[in-house]
């Protein structure tokens, strides 16, 4: 989504209101104009002709011309003059007009009365001149307000945006921890006044969230803990009594590793709830023994593992926290044997491991929560999306790369990207 600038959005509403107000100012103006030219010119022209019917007009042709104004009258019966004026010439009985004539302008009326045809024509040349003179004015103006609009609006729109820029900055300072400073509130508008206050009242609220998150954290951590050491305390009292069968034994082996996978897995969960600094333990892990090994453990799960196919195309040793890593592949094979039906293929390459079921594949949502660009939504089923969201967290922690170079109606492929094995750079989170 492409973002939008407040501060241009401001310029472009001042430059199109000081715009549109200067254009309804210059059709004002002109048609203000040309109705007192018009009325001016039409109270004369009235004038001049009342004058001339009242005392020149009688039983005889008139004809009377001077340069700025040209008078002929024809009474009633009789053809007009050979020598009439050139402005009058052509003209129809009935006539009302303005006509150029050799770069002149003329206010030409035709009009009968009672005793004959009357011509009159009044030159208007110093009007039009004057008009042009003031439409060039007009158009200086105009550019000039059109300058001084751009100018008042940019300085408008800086000056406008400048406190909430101030604002934004403010907010973008505040470090993100447990104690977050609160914002300043010296603001002179009510606004942005109003939006610091509630911006150190959300900040309250979400501390007081954390606070909360982080005490249930601290109690889960004990209650999970707690039985957990009782249950490995009872099967180490039952391997010390030496009592069992060989059959027992080794399902008390079984029930020991579980044992040992659960409490890793929780201390690897609360680890990534508490979003703990510091490197996990790093050893050299051989990422196909691994893989067996998630593979094994899941032949004691109600569903069927046999369809689960392992390629050892190349070898993989990395360095990382082996319970995260192996916590992570057997989430990532697990969900593939309880999603899917058919067959579903584990390939160890060199510098990657692609698991590739045969299933309807993974929803739009299902793929931006695994690629990290979503995250677990409360919307719906309490763990909708949490198995995967769980995965993303775990890969971000190992710094290993997480793909999906596939997932349609054919199926899913997800390639994992472990870092190569070194001291400075394997398993950082």
């Amino acid at each position: 989504m492409k973002l939008k600038s407040i501060s241009r959005r401001v310029y472009r509403a001042i430059l199109s209101v000081s715009v549109v107000s200067m254009i309804v100012m210059v059709m004002t103006v002109l048609l203000v104009n040309e109705d007192l030219e018009r009325t001016m010119l039409g109270t004369e022209f009235a004038q001049e002709r009342e004058f001339i019917l009242t005392n020149n007009v009688g039983d005889e042709t008139l004809v009377w011309e001077t340069p700025n104004l040209a008078v002929m009258f024809v009474p009633s019966g009789k053809p007009p003059p050979a020598a009439m004026p050139h402005v009058f010439r052509g003209l129809p009985d009935k006539f009302s007009a303005e006509i150029d004539i050799e770069g002149q302008t003329y206010l030409v009326s035709v009009d009968t009365v009672e005793t004959g045809l009357l011509y009159v024509a009044k030159n208007i040349t110093h009007f039009e001149d004057r008009e042009a003179l003031f439409d060039i004015a007009l158009v200086i103006m105009t550019i000039v307000i059109i300058a001084f609009s751009l100018l008042l609006a940019a300085l408008s729109s800086r000056r406008i945006v400048r406190p909430l820029k101030l604002l934004a900055e403010r907010i973008s300072r505040i470090p993100v921890g447990p104690n977050m400073p609160r914002m300043e509130t010296d603001y002179a508008d009510g606004e942005l006044h109003s939006i610091a206050m509630t911006f150190n009242r959300f900040l309250d609220e979400l501390e007081s969230y954390v606070r909360r998150e982080q005490s249930l954290l601290n109690l889960a951590s004990h209650e999970l803990r707690t039985p957990l050491a009782v249950m490995s305390g009872a099967l180490d009292v039952l391997e010390t009594r030496d009592q069992l069968h060989p059959n027992d034994r080794a399902t008390l082996q079984r029930v020991r590793r579980a044992c040992d996978e659960m409490r890793d897995n929780v201390n690897i969960l609360l680890k990534l709830a508490r979003r703990e600094s510091g490197n996990p333990a790093q050893e050299a892990l051989d990422l196909a023994p691994a893989i067996r090994r998630v593979i094994n453990d899941l032949k004691a799960s109600p569903h069927p593992v046999h369809r689960v196919i392992l390629e050892e195309q190349a070898g993989l040793k990395v360095v990382a926290d082996p319970a995260m890593a192996h916590m992570l592949l057997r989430n990532l094979i697990h969900n593939a044997v309880q999603h899917t039906q058919g067959d579903i293929w584990v390939r160890i390459l060199d510098g990657a491991v692609e698991i590739e079921d045969r299933g309807p594949g993974l929803t739009a949502d299902q793929q931006a929560i695994l690629l990290g660009e979503k995250r677990v939504s409360s919307e719906g089923s309490p763990l909708s999306g949490l198995g995967l969201y769980i995965v993303t967290l775990m890969a971000e922690r190992l710094g290993w790369g997480l793909d999906i170079s596939r997932s349609d109606q054919n199926g899913t492929r997800i390639r994992l990207t472990p870092n190569s094995p070194g001291p400075a750079t394997a398993g950082h989170p």
